[in-house]
């Protein structure tokens, strides 16, 4: 299984999946009442200042890049477990499916962890955020950032899924 990101699909992505919430007001106190369980954290930047916030993940999915080259940011956070796994931009491979589909298993079933798994992809993560929605269950949130303007926080549902999964039909090669 491979996903490819098309030109069509690059600009609808620019629409985000769920509440955006502005920069200027990414506040704990804004976004607690947002958050289910699981909770999923997509791109370093997202993770730093979520878990700088309090939030305690139990899935977090980086790339150790931010925009332009800037400093990586750092999760506040204690990892149970790491997984490395390659992916590169602009596509979402079966092996990162795979990976995120098997710390979802190990999540979904409420087991205590001493913190989140942490899956450091090398190369790019983005996509990420399209596997994580089709195979959490209804309730979990996905949050990950939308580029110069906030936080994008996604309660996963029906409609939400049924629409990320015609993305990968469209994606699929």
């Amino acid at each position: 299984m491979l996903y490819m990101l098309t030109d069509h699909l690059r600009v609808l992505l620019k629409t985000p999946l769920g509440d955006l919430v502005p920069n200027e007001e990414r506040t704990s106190k804004r976004l607690s009442g947002m958050m289910g369980t699981p909770l999923v954290l997509v791109g370093d930047v997202t993770a730093s200042v979520m878990t700088e916030m309090g939030f305690v993940p139990q899935l977090i999915i980086v790339d150790n890049h931010t925009k332009r080259g800037k400093k990586i940011p750092t999760i506040m956070v204690k990892p149970s477990k790491v997984v490395k796994v390659k992916n590169p931009a602009g596509i979402l491979t079966g092996e990162l499916f795979k990976v995120i589909d098997d710390a979802i298993n190990e999540i979904v079933p409420g087991t205590d962890m001493d913190g989140p798994i942490l899956i450091e992809v090398e190369g790019e993560e983005d996509l990420s955020t399209l596997a994580a929605i089709k195979l959490l269950p209804n309730g979990s949130t996905v949050v990950y950032g939308q580029p110069d303007s906030g936080l994008v926080v996604v309660t996963v549902n029906g409609k939400v899924r049924r629409k990320v999964e015609e993305m990968l039909r469209e994606m699929e090669v």
